[in-house]
């Protein structure tokens, strides 16, 4: 199964918890859609998550798509739990930045933009609650351009009185049905000319990627879907694209078209670039390839410790884990029998046989396992790269 891994990262309010329900409910991974008002979310179940009304702690959404298997890394945006970010990163193969049509750029969205940046993360904005009172999509637009350039490339856009989402690439209109799901529908007569204004902008974009595609559009003065997408996806994997998916995710319209464009646009974990890791002594640099017949080697990006129990979460760079292997622990210096292996949906555990490369899931009862420790096949040892620290908020003296 294809596999890919996206967090959601953006400021406190934006609306990620309540996308994250809205991709489950879609896909039919949920059959009830939770409101964080109500505190039935999958993502938002901690008590003290309940209680406030915001996100705490990252927690894990994995939905199916087409066949595709999408890793949704639900992570909070109040800057106090900053390290649950810093985990998501660690773990994710691209991220959707949540940004509201009523606040338009928010700092909290500024962070998480930087941090994308510094690790020239693949990354997508997704302009939440255009259906709301005071929502303006065209000005958010304005303002990401003004804010983060020209790569911000719009690949959907909201109908003036949201009756429906036109899908730029392919030039087609979606509107919201019963259970979240869409239905294909023509698009507006009112919204002609500005569909066509940026289908050209985002031709035009997708060019600028590739230098055929460039003398194809110079000569046609268009390009088709596939080599729209295909231009696009070049840059989204180099970073000098960013697409740019709308819509409202309590009415489900958007979300169908942006679990679409993340299983067109966003690079499978196998073809990522070899990680760049350390031997035993932390001196001599070693790649990792991301190679599914590769020796093991998997990164513990957070640790859970609940009523529920222990849960070490990896992301598995090379190779597969199975319950019954014993592999190396960099942090304890020695090698681990391994427990049993879940897949996590919110506080919902699902027993699984293996973590294939690529995928994420969990290692139960592993009480030596810290965030950071790599695991790794015993006859080549190696060190990935651990979850950064954030840089502190404040600093503070104390006296001895």
């Amino acid at each position: 199964m294809d596999i890919r891994n996206i967090c959601l990262l953006g400021h406190s309010g934006s609306g990620k918890t309540t996308l994250a329900e809205s991709m489950l409910y879609v896909t039919g991974a949920i059959d009830r859609m939770g409101r964080t008002v109500d505190g039935n979310t999958t993502c938002d179940y901690d008590a003290e998550e309940v209680k406030r009304q915001i996100s705490i702690s990252l927690a894990m959404a994995p939905v199916e798509y087409k066949g595709c298997k999408i890793n949704v890394l639900d992570a909070p945006g109040a800057f106090d739990f900053v390290g649950e970010v810093m985990s998501a990163l660690r773990a994710a193969d691209a991220a959707v930045l949540v940004c509201s049509a009523k606040d338009g750029v928010s700092v909290g969205l500024e962070k998480a933009w930087k941090y994308c940046q510094e690790r020239n993360l693949p990354r997508f904005i997704y302009v939440s609650k255009t259906d709301e009172d005071n929502a303006d999509y065209a000005a958010t637009l304005e303002a990401l351009r003004a804010k983060f350039g020209t790569g911000i490339a719009p690949v959907a856009a909201p109908a003036p009185d949201n009756s429906c989402i036109v899908d730029l690439v392919l030039n087609k209109a979606y509107q919201a049905g019963k259970g979240g799901k869409t239905t294909e529908a023509a698009v507006p007569a009112s919204m002609a000319d500005e569909v066509e204004s940026l289908r050209a902008e985002l031709m035009e974009a997708a060019a600028g990627t590739d230098e055929e595609l460039m003398e194809k559009f110079f000569e046609e003065m268009e390009l088709s879907a596939e080599d729209t997408a295909k231009g696009i996806g070049i840059g989204v994997r180099d970073a000098s694209l960013v697409p740019v998916v709308c819509g409202s995710a309590i009415t489900g319209l958007g979300t169908t078209v942006l679990l679409q464009t993340i299983v067109d646009l966003v690079p499978a974990p196998t073809a990522m670039p070899a990680e760049t890791a350390t031997d035993e002594s932390g001196e001599a640099s070693i790649e990792v390839a991301r190679d599914p017949d590769g020796p093991t080697a998997a990164i513990v990006f957070k640790t859970i410790s609940d009523q529920y129990g222990k849960y070490s979460l990896v992301k598995v760079v090379s190779g597969k884990i199975t319950g019954d292997m014993n592999l190396y622990s960099t942090g304890t210096g020695k090698a681990e029998k391994l427990g049993r292996l879940y897949t996590l949906r919110g506080k919902k555990a699902e027993e699984v046989k293996e973590i294939a490369c690529g995928d994420i899931g969990a290692i139960a009862k592993m009480d030596r396992l810290k965030t950071g420790d790599t695991l790794c096949d015993p006859k080549r040892i190696v060190k990935l790269a651990p979850v950064p620290f954030a840089e502190p908020c404040y600093s503070r003296a104390i006296a001895p």
